[in-house]
């Protein structure tokens, strides 16, 4: 098994990327949400990672963190075979909803088609289905 790792580095928006962005899917869209880091395809292993805001905010420092913590569980501490792969599928599971940091994938740059999860409000009394968007 390889092991895999991320880094400070640049990411160019213009090619295929991940987007992290920090808010609460319960109270807001994805527009409100705030860009904090940039995910480039792997090379020998290795993610780069452009971080879109500064730790001289407290509260950027809170969402860099929480950040770091999912770029070593979904990139590292998982151990998939593909953990490129597998961070795309991720952007698209309700999982991607439950905290702060959402992950949406960016197949061909900003400002191209993106992939990603949301939360969608049902009439009460509906039956809530999972579909992740295509």
């Amino acid at each position: 098994m390889k092991n895999w790792s991320w880094q400070e580095s640049t990411v160019d928006p213009e090619g295929e990327h991940i987007e992290l962005r920090y808010g609460d899917a319960a109270k807001n869209d994805y527009e409100e949400w705030l860009p904090i880091a940039l995910i480039g395809k792997p090379t020998n292993h290795v993610f780069p990672v452009l971080w879109l805001v500064t730790p001289d905010n407290p509260s950027h420092e809170q969402m860099i963190d929480a950040a770091k913590k999912e770029l070593d569980f979904y990139l590292v501490e998982m151990r998939e075979p593909n953990p490129w792969a597998y961070a795309k599928y991720h952007c698209g599971t309700s999982a991607n909803m439950y905290c702060a940091v959402h992950w949406s994938y960016f197949p061909n740059g900003n400002p191209g088609k993106r992939h990603s999860s949301r939360v969608i409000e049902l009439p009460r009394g509906s039956k809530a289905i999972f579909k992740p968007e295509k």
